[in-house]
């Protein structure tokens, strides 16, 4: 059974859950499927990753302290727009 096709959009606001390991079954699936495809996804994809481990890196911490996600994710929004929610 193929899977349905899932769009950029759909895998932006699923991102982070996949990098952090949390989603599963068939929508997993689909967001590898996707970012097998999708270059622009992928660059994205890959540069939430280094993210996320340049801040635990550095951060010394297993967690992002509010104040620095939140600075983050404006910074992010100031050059590739809102985040989707």
């Amino acid at each position: 059974m193929a899977l349905s096709p899932i769009d950029c959009q759909q895998v932006l606001e699923q991102i982070e859950l996949y990098l952090d390991g949390e989603l599963g079954g068939s929508l997993r699936a689909e967001i590898e499927e996707h970012l097998g495809r999708c270059g622009p996804c992928m660059d994205h994809s890959d540069f939430q990753r280094r993210l996320k481990e340049l801040l635990r890196a550095r951060c010394g911490c297993d967690q992002v302290p509010a104040h620095l996600l939140d600075r983050i994710r404006a910074l992010l929004a100031e050059t590739h727009g809102p985040p989707l929610d």
